[in-house]
């Protein structure tokens, strides 16, 4: 959230659960800060896009970019947590449900920016701790998502706890490899890939940002080492007034000229250079080095032993339902934009995961929207084959729990009378199980 978003108290209720307390609006996308009326009003964000935009599939897919990736990299104490993503049949709207991060008292924002003052340095310590910790949420970033860049780390981007812990947010510009795209079209993907490069904030963009090249981790590394020398000196590690002034700045090396007369230790010096050079070349490659390097210099500076993080990897039958039926989620989504090919991908993965997790649930909504997905898309025989099997399934006397499971406009008829392209007419909703 940025000074130029539009803020505005708000009463209404959200899938007959999240109770809005207040709209955020900001570029194409809103944020609302919710109540869950089913979880004892538990503080909740949901983000989605703005309603004149839900029908533009460039700009959705750009957002269910964001929630698969969010979601897939799960829990983290220094990442902002992305649990899940829901679609609203009734409003075929899709949310981004987010962890939401409690301002201190007296500040408009948590976030980084909102601690900064012009002309006020921060301590080393709180430096170097908030190094550590967005340093230690990207490393577990890229490791549930290899080849991820963030390309907006900026202190509006790091939340802050009340307790003083850093939280990375927002990845809506994440470049990642090809593979997360499967089965989009063409110009989609052109869309999305040139949104991704060289779009970010033109304090923190790296110089093979701002030439529009690849970037890799050590563009984020970049980023990270002009927020810390600006908590360390109070001002802008690449300064300007105008755009073109800042660009020329990161491409000469301002940042790496800042070290010139800071009088910083010789290891400090070092270890900037190794954030902030505008070779990449020169630069950290991976965020475990960095974090060995922070090691370090807690050592030498605060006399304090710290402990590498030891990776975690949530595989919990928990997660991995959530990640499916957010799968599902953004599967629905892009049916909605006839994007089919990307959604019989979510589908078939949603339903892949509903199998490992024997989640029977999971399995018969992906197949019924297998069903859903190819009739539209102009293949009714292979539409039936799935519709038939998610009939079969819950029919099946093995599994009375779904006794109670309803059928709504599912056009089961016409697949028994084999008018499939009426059923295709017919079908708008599919299985819905009771909660």
């Amino acid at each position: 959230m940025t000074e130029n978003n539009y803020i505005r108290p708000c009463k209404r209720i959200i899938a007959n659960r999240y109770k809005v307390k207040q709209e955020i609006f900001g570029g194409m996308g809103v944020v609302y800060l919710c109540a869950d009326s089913e979880q004892n009003n538990y503080p909740i964000v949901l983000k989605t896009c703005k309603p004149e935009y839900l029908k533009d599939k460039n700009v959705l897919a750009q957002f269910l970019r964001e929630a698969a990736i969010w979601v897939e990299i799960g829990s983290h104490p220094n990442i902002v947590h992305a649990y899940r993503a829901e679609y609203d049949s009734e409003s075929h709207e899709i949310y981004l449900l987010l962890q939401m991060v409690p301002s201190l008292s007296g500040e408009k924002n948590p976030t980084l920016r909102y601690w900064l003052q012009p002309g006020v340095c921060a301590s080393l310590e709180k430096m170097l701790k908030l190094m550590l910790e967005v340093t230690r949420g990207m490393k577990h970033a890229t490791a549930q998502v290899p080849g991820l860049v963030h390309c907006d780390l900026k202190p509006e981007n790091i939340f802050i706890t009340p307790d003083g812990r850093a939280c990375v947010s927002d990845f809506g510009l994440v470049t990642t490899p090809v593979e997360i795209f499967a089965g989009l079209s063409e110009y989609v993907l052109r869309y999305i890939n040139t949104r991704s490069r060289p779009v970010g904030t033109p304090h923190y963009m790296s110089p093979e940002q701002w030439r529009n090249r690849n970037v890799a981790i050590s563009s984020d590394i970049y980023s990270l080492g002009c927020i810390s020398l600006e908590m360390l000196t109070g001002q802008y590690t690449v300064s300007g007034t105008e755009v073109k002034t800042i660009l020329e700045g990161h491409l000469r090396g301002q940042a790496l000229n800042r070290l010139i007369g800071l009088n910083l230790p010789s290891t400090m010096d070092t270890f900037f250079a190794k954030c902030i050079d505008p070779d990449p070349l020169y630069r950290f490659q991976t965020w475990e080095e960095v974090e060995q390097e922070i090691i370090k210099l807690y050592d030498i500076f605060l006399h304090q032993k710290i402990q590498p993080e030891i990776p975690f990897l949530d595989v919990s039958h928990k997660t991995q339902i959530l990640k499916g039926e957010t799968i599902l989620s953004i599967g629905e989504a892009y049916v909605d934009v006839q994007e089919f090919k990307a959604a019989i991908k979510c589908f078939e993965k949603a339903r892949a995961i509903g199998k490992l997790q024997n989640y029977r649930k999971l399995v018969i909504l992906s197949e019924a929207n297998l069903g859903l997905a190819f009739l539209k898309s102009g293949q009714p025989e292979r539409g039936s084959v799935h519709y038939k099997k998610a009939m079969a399934q819950h029919l099946d006397g093995r599994y009375q729990e779904f006794s109670n499971l309803k059928y709504r406009d599912i056009g089961s008829i016409n697949f028994h009378l084999g008018d499939y392209w009426k059923a295709q007419e017919d079908i708008t909703k599919v299985i819905e199980f009771p909660q």
